[in-house]
């Protein structure tokens, strides 16, 4: 009968300890597959439910909207910090797009009344000339003359001009700070050219913009009279202004100077019946939703349109994991 050497012995354990380290790699290396798989497979269905939250609060905007009458303001009550089933947080509001100056106005260059009133607006707000300057610039047919500026930019842009869709394009063009991008965008709206102005809903500088004939205080009295009822029609918001009779007035001063009255003199051109309305048809979406360290968030516009006011989504901007 043979001994075993005790060198032979120790080789065999040598090779035992390497085997189960080998093994112990293996397994924390399958360990640890799984752990990301795991995560992995958490995250998405936490994204998936952020996403389910983020259509929950758009088809309940939309159901909103599509059960009020046109003139009615019961959908604005926003959704403060519900919290849904799974731990999801969600909050949104639904705010009025045809309450603000539609930038896309300012893509007619023919429209100087929108570009004058533009200015005002931005006036009004304690911004620079120049930031308005910046945004004509951009919406201009053809786009912005001077490229030097876009062709600097990380990536380069070369703007082709026209209508926005967004006013998010706005963010980060030359000449407009991010500040008085933040400080203007409340005001403004990127809606189709025919677009009228909700002048019940428009805020007090957007009015002032379009009526610079009006003293202050006349203005705040025009202001608490709609917040009391709203103007049931047009011409009697223009009533309520003095357009009415200051219309008048320009086109018997017109034909007493042997010409005919001309549309586009006079303030009165700001605030045509064709530009103007009573109740809305287009507005804006804003949820957020948080779950856990998650969040996603979304922007969509709806146009109400049809017989029946059905609400139906223009376009949306979703933002998560």
């Amino acid at each position: 009968m043979s001994r075993r050497r005790p060198r032979d012995a120790g080789f065999v354990l040598v090779n035992a300890l390497v085997l189960a380290a080998a093994l112990a790699a293996a397994a924390a290396l399958l360990l640890a597959r799984a752990e990301t798989g795991r995560a992995r497979l958490q995250a998405g269905q936490q994204a998936a439910q952020l996403t389910l939250a983020l259509d929950a609060f758009e088809a309940l905007a939309a159901a909103r909207l599509s059960r009020g009458a046109a003139d009615s303001t019961a959908w604005a009550a926003p959704v403060e910090a519900a919290e849904l089933a799974g731990g999801a947080v969600l909050s949104g509001e639904i705010s009025d797009l045809q309450g603000r100056f539609n930038v896309n106005w300012l893509a007619d260059p023919q429209d100087s009344a929108a570009r004058e009133a533009f200015d005002r607006l931005l006036k009004q707000l304690a911004l620079p000339p120049q930031a308005g300057a910046a945004i004509r610039s951009f919406l201009q047919p053809g786009g912005p003359k001077n490229r030097a500026a876009w062709a600097r930019l990380d990536p380069p842009l070369d703007p082709v001009g026209g209508a926005l869709l967004s006013t998010r394009q706005l963010q980060g063009i030359p000449g407009l700070p991010p500040r008085a991008y933040a400080r203007l965008l409340p005001f403004i709206a990127a809606l189709p050219g025919d677009a009228r102005l909700n002048v019940n809903t428009a805020p007090p500088q957007v009015l002032a913009a379009l009526l610079p004939q009006m003293p202050p205080a006349a203005l705040d009295r025009l202001a608490a009279r709609r917040r009391q009822q709203p103007f049931p029609s047009v011409p009697e918001f223009l009533a309520a202004a003095g357009l009415e009779q200051a219309e008048a007035q320009a086109g018997a001063q017109a034909d007493q100077d042997g010409a005919g009255a001309n549309p586009e003199d006079g303030p009165a051109s700001l605030l045509s019946e064709d530009r103007l309305t009573v109740s809305s048809d287009w507005f804006q979406a804003e949820a957020a939703v948080q779950l856990g360290a998650m969040s996603g968030r979304r922007v969509t516009v709806l146009h109400r349109q049809g017989p029946r006011q059905q609400a139906a989504v223009a376009w949306r901007l979703t933002t998560r994991p």
